[in-house]
């Protein structure tokens, strides 16, 4: 018993998502709350997913384009050749070529479509062709280059997501090593493990330990999510 309440305590404290919701709730409300938050989860997780194919597609687009205009086309005729095909990046340029064929210029299409996928990596990419439209020189060379960098930027987002999940692990895994030691000890030796919960220098001893313990997972937690971010 006294095992499963240090073990809920610290998890509460430690891990926010595991706390349970209030049982002052009636039960049909909270089946419709519970059923509204996992549809807009699942609904945040579809956007999410989507988003980050047409990210990951991004790079292959601007090469297409770079291709149609080293074969001779203009920039609005390879964006054109880019959307014929079917990838999600593709596809987000097509209401660009609406815009262009309904009388709107390109730089004015192209801010519109970059606020509407709002990415760092579409913002680079506008600024590219809008270069290319301002200027009327060949960006072809810069299309290429443009697409190498998001890759590397890519890349070294998948680094950074791995290395912080091995950190969100690893706080679990200190967080809870003290309290598999306890478990053990009151097993092992039940007499002084006792004195935790019998005295008042164990019940303070007790107390600190698992203070600390909180701070540094959360602390740890923090870190790996700074990190992401």
């Amino acid at each position: 018993m006294l095992m499963a309440a240090v073990l809920v305590v610290v998890g509460v404290f430690a891990f926010p998502d595991m706390r349970a919701p209030s049982r002052a709730l009636t039960v049909p409300a909270t089946s419709r709350r519970r059923g509204l938050a996992t549809w807009i989860g699942r609904r945040s997780y579809i956007r999410a997913r989507a988003h980050r194919r047409l990210v990951d597609d991004l790079p292959d687009v601007l090469e297409m384009i770079a291709r149609s205009l080293r074969g001779g086309a203009n920039l609005r005729g390879a964006l054109a050749d880019a959307t014929e095909h079917d990838s999600p990046a593709a596809q987000s340029l097509r209401p660009v070529m609406s815009r262009i064929n309904a009388g709107d210029r390109l730089g004015d299409a192209l801010d519109a479509w970059a606020s509407r996928v709002d990415d760092p990596n579409t913002d680079l990419a506008r600024a590219v062709l809008r270069l290319g439209d301002a200027t009327g020189a060949g960006v072809a060379s810069s299309l290429e280059q443009a697409a190498t960098s998001l890759r590397d930027r890519a890349a070294l987002t998948a680094e950074i997501q791995a290395l912080s999940s091995q950190a969100r692990l690893s706080s679990i895994v200190i967080g809870f090593a003290p309290l598999a030691f306890l478990a053990v000890s009151a097993i092992v030796d039940p007499a002084s493990a006792a004195v935790l919960v019998t005295t008042r220098f164990g019940l303070v001893c007790l107390a600190f330990g698992l203070g600390l313990d909180v701070i540094g997972v959360r602390w740890m937690r923090r870190i790996g999510t700074g990190v992401v971010q």
